[in-house]
């Protein structure tokens, strides 16, 4: 870039920028940029330094006449701005130079800024450069086309913050907004950026411009009874100190405050009474960097220069308590002009120790720094600590594992839904606003807060938490478990009665009451006993091919054994009083030949049923999968029913007609006449097998398997109790009884006649 500096107090005027009218627009385009002086200036020169090498916010300075140098380079000549609205001092000065022209082929100027390229002849348009400006709406061009800022606008901001809200898990949060562009349009762009984030709004009020004792006690109210405990001010300071003030007076405290740029750095609120209503505050503002170079040209101003310049002359007066000799600008009340002192221009600013000097970057940077710090050495600290050296009471030191963190507050309308648990909206609340309700059988969710439920598949179950699926469990009749064992004890128990009496019978085989209830077909109705309750255990532990194909069989076959020994005793009990009769035909029918013929015939029966059964549709294991039951039921499929039931039918019809001949020959003449406890077993037996039926087709799984062990446990029991105890009865306690004469009934009439 080239300037001429021959003349330059003739080529530069001064300006007030809170003046400027339409007739002096008219007078700007004579020029062909604005330089500004104020004490943010090495904040405009940051932030425009930031917007350069950035990149995607070139667009603020387009078309821009700038005479832009690096940050490591700073001089009075570099940057043109335009006052702010949403500061409280508009008092600017731009300094205007005529005809002076920008070229894009000096080095100085950086390449990726849009220069004006004019000749002297030309009218170049000189645009207004904000450096605080932020409201979103200057950024559209069709409105304000000839406005270029260096400050990020508030959708940024708004972007930032909530973002922040999300970050820390913050769901339920209050809006005060201000009054007017700045609050009005950086609130709208704040709810829609937390909308899109999933935060709920407890609540957004309007911050009053003008001041209003009731509407402001009304906001603290608000405030009060709100349940968000995060509350976000978009506000500058001026307007939003009443509300803090009345809320500090109120002791209203445990709320985490936002602060927008226009007051997280107002001095305002840095004092003891908002110490602790303002706890934990958390805010945003532009950033700021150390400007090399700045410092030495702020300490070496040459005021030769700058003569005409309002604001200098202000400012020389202030910082050396001095008046120019010829100030306009303003006399001290009451003193006489010849105790002033008088400006003379040449004062050492490099004497003065005031904050407008020191340009480095202390506020955010070296605040980190010392923080970062601070904790490294306390922790230092605390671990190097000696027990009795230590700063606390007695010498003590504190104990470095319960270090704690700061406490991040929640501000939540409805408690997180822990895993397990959907979350349920309720009518008329926001979507932040829900209950938690468990999932129902079978379904999980497996993270917090989660909308829907997930089925587990087929072969899973939820655990207990409903947060995760497992395999679910196989379930079968083991003989670990406790009703496995049972069964299983219980089998083996009620084998050892009739193998016990079994030896008994063969003990006592020569006596007449052995003798008399045909002695070969007890001891095979005792051994079907012993291999009924023994064939119960086939039933139990984990089902495999071989025991689901021969366990039903085994079982109907040896019941229909005993059974069938059963009526063929009871059959020649029968034939055997009434062969003795007179001309009676039944005779030659009383041999054990006809007895084993039953036996053979009507076991022969069943085993054609089981040989059909088990080659047409054998049963086999499998295992069955109740999607809304938390166990796999292994079981033995038994092929098809029709031949299960087909063979208790045949078992059940056998049973009915031992009942029946026995009924009839209860009364037959013989002191102990075993048609009678025929009669009782078979009662017995046929009350279980009924009561199997809807007992085994209203249960499930290992209980199925259960219930038909103890009908075969029980019937078995009806048996063995009914026909055999009474003539242990009399072997073993009555042995006096156990002769020919009492079977027949004599000894007792003998008795009698005495």
């Amino acid at each position: 870039m080239t300037e001429q500096h021959e003349d330059e107090t003739a080529d530069f005027k001064v300006i007030e920028a809170r003046n400027f009218s339409s007739s002096r627009l008219d007078e700007l385009r004579n020029y062909s940029f604005w330089r500004i002086w104020s004490e943010d200036v090495d904040e405009l020169i940051m932030m425009e330094d930031r917007i350069i090498t950035k990149g995607p916010k070139a667009e603020w300075i387009t078309e821009g006449i700038l005479d832009v140098l690096p940050v490591s380079e700073p001089r009075p000549q570099q940057i043109a701005c335009a006052s702010d609205s949403n500061f409280q001092s508009d008092s600017l000065t731009v300094r205007i130079q005529k005809n002076s022209v920008l070229s894009s082929n000096n080095s100085d100027v950086n390449p990726d800024v849009p220069v004006l390229n004019e000749s002297p002849d030309t009218v170049p348009v000189a645009k207004p450069i904000s450096y605080a400006s932020s409201v979103s709406t200057l950024s559209d061009k069709e409105q304000f086309p000839s406005f270029l800022r260096t400050v990020p606008s508030d959708e940024f901001q708004s972007f930032t913050i909530a973002h922040i809200v999300s970050w820390f898990g913050w769901t339920w949060v209050g809006i005060l907004t201000e009054n007017n562009e700045y609050g009005q349009q950086g609130s709208h762009l704040l709810r829609n950026e937390l909308s899109k984030l999933g935060t709920c709004i407890a609540f957004n009020e309007i911050i009053p411009t003008v001041y209003s004792k009731g509407t402001i006690q009304k906001l603290v109210k608000i405030i009060e009874m709100s349940s968000a405990t995060v509350i976000i001010a978009f506000s500058s300071s001026i307007n939003l100190y009443p509300i803090l003030e009345d809320v500090a007076l109120n002791n209203i405290t445990g709320r985490v405050w936002m602060a927008s740029d226009g007051w997280s750095l107002s001095p305002w609120f840095s004092v003891p009474m908002f110490l602790r209503t303002l706890q934990g505050t958390l805010g945003v503002t532009a950033r700021s960097i150390t400007m090399l170079s700045f410092q030495n040209f702020l300490q070496t101003l040459d005021l030769s220069k700058y003569k005409e310049d309002h604001l200098i002359k202000i400012f020389w007066e202030q910082a050396f308590s001095c008046k120019w000799p010829d100030s306009v600008f303003e006399t001290i009340s009451n003193q006489p002009r010849s105790l002033l002192k008088i400006c003379t221009g040449k004062e050492n600013l490099k004497e003065l120790n005031i904050p407008f000097l020191s340009v480095s970057d202390v506020r955010y940077a070296y605040n980190v720094y010392n923080a970062i710090y601070s904790i490294a050495n306390a922790l230092h600290n605390m671990h190097a600590c000696i027990q009795g050296e230590g700063p606390f009471r007695n010498g003590s030191c504190a104990d470095i594992q319960k270090f704690a963190y700061w406490q991040i507050p929640r501000s939540i309308c409805s408690e997180t839904c822990r895993p397990g648990f959907r979350k349920s909206l309720q009518k008329g609340q926001p979507i932040c606003c829900f209950q938690c309700i468990l999932c129902s059988i079978g379904e999980i969710a497996n993270r917090s807060d989660s909308s829907d439920c997930t089925k587990c598949p087929d072969d899973k179950w939820p655990n207990d938490k409903q947060d995760r699926c497992f395999p679910k469990s196989l379930e079968f009749l083991s003989y670990e478990d406790t009703l496995g064992s049972v069964l299983a004890a219980m089998c083996i128990l009620c084998a050892l009665f009739p193998f016990v009496t079994f030896i008994i019978f063969v003990k006592f085989r020569r006596t007449p009451l052995v003798k008399a209830n045909n002695r070969e077909i007890s001891y095979l109705v005792l051994a079907a006993l012993v291999l009924c309750f023994l064939c119960s255990l086939m039933f139990i532990g984990h089902p495999a091919t071989s025991t689901c194909l021969l366990r039903q069989a085994l079982f109907g076959l040896i019941f229909t054994l005993c059974v069938s020994c059963v009526l063929a005793k009871t059959i020649m009990v029968v034939l055997a009083f009434n062969a003795t009769k007179p001309n009676n035909h039944l005779k030659k029918w009383f041999s054990p030949k006809v007895s084993y013929a039953i036996i053979i015939m009507t076991t022969a029966v069943q085993f054609i049923i089981c040989l059909c059964w088990l080659t047409a549709s054998p049963p086999f294991p499998e295992n069955t999968v109740i999607p809304r039951l938390e166990k796999i039921i292994v079981h033995c499929n038994e092929g098809t029913s029709i031949a299960f039931w087909c063979m208790l039918a045949y078992l059940s019809l056998l049973a009915g007609i031992s009942f029946l001949v026995a009924f009839h020959s209860r009364k037959l003449p013989d002191s102990f006449n075993e048609a009678k406890f025929i009669s009782f077993s078979m009662i017995v037996f046929l009350s279980v097998w009924l009561s199997f039926v809807p007992a085994y087709l209203s249960t499930m799984g290992k209980y199925t398997v259960a219930v038909e062990i103890f009908a075969i446990l029980s019937s078995s029991v009806g048996l063995f109790g009914c026909i055999f105890v009474p003539k242990l009865y009399i072997i073993v306690l009555k042995p006096e009884w156990n002769t020919k004469k009492y079977l027949m009934g004599k000894e007792s009439n003998d008795n009698k006649d005495k």
